[in-house]
């Protein structure tokens, strides 16, 4: 099973509220039949949320979360119209954010190697270009999957 797919993706939010936007991937991983509790998974994104912005730099936000509430390894994508603010600090605003839900039972191994792949990518701007400039789901997901395929 691929780590992200098309239905994972959506283009053109305009949501503005991070806790909505969290909530809504979520929800988008539960309906791919990926998550088996929607709310101990939220929770889970929540408390590390609370630890300190997830916002990278360059627009983009990595909220993730590891609990056994996850059934296998994913990744969700979402991009918003306008910038959110993700965190305290100016620096905080994002408008590409990627949602990485892994099961607790693989251990951080997995976890470390999805997050370490996308940060190299992201640090690209030509990568991130190639995400801003089109809303095609498809072309997303091809993009995405040369990363994680």
């Amino acid at each position: 099973m691929d780590l992200i797919n098309e239905d994972l993706i959506i283009t053109e939010s305009e949501l503005t509220d991070k806790k909505e936007i969290i909530i809504m991937m979520a929800n988008l991983i539960k309906k791919n039949g990926r998550l088996s509790d929607l709310g101990t998974f939220v929770k889970e994104v929540l408390k590390r949320e609370s630890l300190g912005s997830t916002a990278v730099g360059h627009g983009v936000g990595i909220p993730h979360g590891k609990t056994d509430a996850v059934k296998v390894p994913t990744i969700a994508f979402i991009k918003t119209k306008e910038y959110v603010k993700w965190g305290n600090d100016e620096d905080d605003l994002v408008n590409l954010i990627f949602m990485i839900a892994v099961p607790e039972s693989v251990g951080s191994n997995e976890h470390l190697k999805i997050l370490a792949n996308l940060s190299k990518k992201l640090i690209n701007d030509d990568f991130r270009n190639s995400l801003l400039i089109t809303n095609d789901k498809e072309k997303i997901n091809n993009i995405l999957q040369s990363v994680f395929g």
